[in-house]
């Protein structure tokens, strides 16, 4: 077997050392884009689910229609599960969270706080404690999180001086005017 050998000059070595890092850092910039513009997709997929989760239950904690409202039952598992006694003791560092909302309108403030609960860190102890909860109830930790959400939403539509029922009175250019 004989072998073979391959010279190329250093200035042409750099020229495809420098493509190569090229089309990587491309390709990169495409995925994350496109795994930016599919996140309204994963969010509404999870809404879904959530509300879905909610309305197959024997008793659901919030109604479907909008405003979304606790039902009795959701109040009495915001007392029971201590989810009420965490986001009042958490309620000045939670309200920071929804700061950034505070000169939009009430269903951008919704639309917030629903997406800070589905992924807010609990303390390791209280999140333990609300999953035995769940289990006990037959009940998910994603309707635990909305019924949670719907309460700190009311307070921080009440700390911000904005009515909840005027969520579905929104102007989805106002979103828009922010990022500009």
């Amino acid at each position: 077997m004989e072998n073979l050998t391959i010279q190329i000059s250093w200035e042409y070595f750099l020229g495809i050392m420098a493509a190569l890092i090229a089309v990587g850092w491309y390709s990169s910039g495409r995925f994350t884009a496109l795994e930016t513009s599919m996140q309204w997709v994963k969010d509404t997929l999870h809404d879904l689910k959530v509300g879905t989760e909610n309305s197959n239950a024997s008793a659901p904690a919030f109604g479907e229609g909008s405003p979304i409202n606790l039902k009795p039952i959701g109040e009495v598992w915001l007392n029971e599960s201590g989810l009420k006694e965490y986001i009042d003791r958490k309620k000045p560092e939670l309200l920071k969270i929804c700061e950034e909302k505070k000169d939009t309108n009430p269903y951008e403030v919704q639309t917030h706080v629903f997406r800070t609960f589905d992924t807010l860190l609990l303390e390791p102890e209280f999140d333990d404690k609300l999953k035995k909860f769940a289990y006990e109830k037959g009940t998910s930790m994603s309707i635990l999180r909305r019924v949670g959400a719907i309460y700190f939403r009311n307070l921080c539509l009440e700390n911000f001086g904005m009515n909840k029922d005027d969520i579905d009175k929104h102007d989805p250019q106002i979103n828009n005017n922010d990022k500009k």
